[in-house]
């Protein structure tokens, strides 16, 4: 059985400068509705760490439905 090459190491995706966008942008929305991480995550339903990895931007490919419970959370929330 073939092995595949394995997961690109996160300074090689080409997605580098998408998830700083998404970082800020997330990050920005976040203090404008006046949410905590903690809030926010809570609101979300997903982990605060999940949350924490994907504003500081360590995260390169967040789960889509990750994401869509993050903006659906800030969306309610004011």
């Amino acid at each position: 059985m073939a092995v595949g090459p394995g997961r690109k190491k996160r300074a090689d995706s080409k997605y580098a400068a998408q998830a700083a966008d998404l970082a800020a942008q997330l990050h920005g929305r976040r203090l404008q509705a006046g949410l905590t991480q903690q809030q926010l995550a809570a609101r979300a339903d997903v982990s605060l760490s999940t949350l924490r990895n994907i504003e500081s931007g360590r995260v390169f490919e967040p789960c889509y439905f990750t994401v869509v419970a993050l903006l659906h959370a800030l969306a309610s929330a004011g």
